[in-house]
């Protein structure tokens, strides 16, 4: 099987796996403890937080950490809207638990290439008291030009969220050349486990913890530790800032991928190819298709990757990135994101252009411009 969803989730490194058992077998003494077993946790945890905060360029007591990207980012927004539900400024493109968490938003614009429009922004951010914006889109990969949208917000007096959930650990990242006070972060797209995130709070910065109860996390964040889940954070954000090196590499077989889909004939748009991409990421339109009948013969065929954001793929609407974008419908339908990993080979690109060649020409030998298109019927 060819996994190419990682921007949905990515496999667990085994490194990862081996750095958690003990946690999950034979230490697991609260850290909240006193006793000797206890504090060698306490100090597995720290341990994993400096990683953690290495990753992104941060201090160690910057990080806090969450079960998850989702819930970094609702508590930064949380605290960044408390002055009114619509003081906040953010990009038409950006993920669920942002939108859904100020759904008073002031929305601003992208143009056709997933870049944020940058005078709106400036407009945009007029009066307001906060902004937020992903530094790389979870859709296209698409990297917005975070150094210039950071200066503009700061310019405008207004406070700084970073979604870094699918750029971290895939590009170098460096926070404090930001004036973002808060940032997001999740483990399970760095091939970590899921269910653990972090919070980046610069230091300084005042704010109310979303959980109260029993103090941890320096009574930031209550809730017993998920000792396991920050163990195997740390591993990963190890493993992530040493493959580093390798993002040139993962960007050469994606581009591969997509040279060898247009030298085959195929009539195929990269979305966002004209912008600064994530090195593993291509999200595409092949207008022979629909991206619903293509993936329902890629998944049988060995090739797994998205027909959307995995987290809107059972929603019947059109992506509300590839809409923002300004790309009909239609062709929206046509659309499929394929996210690879720093474990994809050549044999893996290769393999891959077979199955989607196979699976193209069964479509095609079905439908004509009389029958029209394939189509997929769900009662």
């Amino acid at each position: 099987m060819i996994y190419w969803d990682n921007n949905a989730t990515t496999p667990l490194a085994p490194e990862v796996l081996e750095a958690m058992m003990p946690s999950l077998t034979t230490d697991y003494y609260n850290p909240s403890a006193s006793y000797g077993p206890a504090r060698r946790i306490r100090q597995a945890i720290e341990q994993a937080r400096e990683t953690v905060a290495a990753l992104i360029g941060a201090h160690p007591d910057e990080i806090v950490f969450t079960s998850g990207g989702t819930e970094a980012t609702n508590t930064a927004l949380a605290n960044l809207t408390q002055r009114g539900t619509n003081s906040i400024a953010t990009l038409t493109t950006e993920h669920p638990a942002t939108h859904r968490s100020i759904p008073q938003a002031t929305l601003s614009p992208v143009t056709a290439d997933g870049l944020a429009d940058a005078d709106a922004w400036a407009h945009n951010l007029s009066g307001k008291t906060a902004a937020t914006f992903a530094w790389a889109n979870h859709e296209t990969g698409v990297i917005q030009p975070v150094e210039h949208l950071a200066a503009i917000a700061h310019d405008a007096g207004a406070e700084l969220h970073l979604d870094l959930v699918q750029a971290a650990g895939k590009i170098p990242i460096a926070i404090h050349g930001t004036p973002a006070r808060f940032a997001s972060l999740s483990a399970h797209k760095i091939h970590g486990p899921k269910g653990i995130g972090a919070l980046y709070v610069r230091r300084g910065t005042a704010w109310t913890p979303l959980l109260h109860g029993g103090g941890q996390e320096n009574d930031r964040r209550s809730g017993t530790e998920n000792v396991p889940g920050i163990i195997g954070f740390g591993k990963a954000a190890e493993l992530a800032l040493a493959a580093l090196e390798q993002r040139n590499n993962i960007a050469a077989l994606r581009d591969r991928f997509e040279n060898e889909l247009n030298a085959a004939g195929y009539a195929v748009t990269v979305h966002g190819a004209t912008a600064p991409r994530l090195p593993h990421v291509s999200n595409l339109r092949l207008a022979e298709c629909t991206a619903e009948t293509l993936t329902l013969l890629l998944e049988p065929a060995g090739l797994l990757c998205s027909a959307g954001s995995a987290c809107t793929s059972s929603d019947p609407h059109p992506s509300h990135v590839l809409q923002a974008m300004g790309i009909a419908d239609a062709d929206i339908r046509h659309a499929l994101r394929f996210s690879l990993s720093r474990y994809t080979t050549e044999e893996h690109v290769a393999e891959a252009l077979q199955i989607i060649r196979t699976a193209i020409g069964k479509i095609l030998s079905v439908q004509s411009a009389r029958t029209g298109p394939v189509m997929v019927y769900r009662p």
